[in-house]
């Protein structure tokens, strides 16, 4: 079995609520599912990003994009 590690973080109120928030809107039932989730999305995002590839939201019916915009995946200035 895998180590298990314990990882707490302190969130404004206003952070949690937005998560709980999340959670009931998808359906997850569980914070540390939640964060599984959130973490598999990253990883996803970053090694896309590290292949030169754009993250974005595409509406298929106008043939329109948004690129995701965040520090995390600014890979190009690391």
């Amino acid at each position: 079995m895998p180590s298990v590690q314990r990882v707490q973080l302190d969130l404004p109120e206003q952070k949690v609520i937005e998560l709980d928030g999340l959670m009931k809107e998808t359906g997850v039932a569980t914070r540390k599912d939640f964060f599984n989730q959130a973490i598999s999305l990253l990883v996803w995002a970053i090694k896309e990003r590290k292949k030169g590839r754009i993250i974005a939201s595409v509406d298929e019916a106008k043939k329109d994009f948004s690129e995701v915009i965040m520090p995390v995946l600014d890979i190009r200035s690391r």
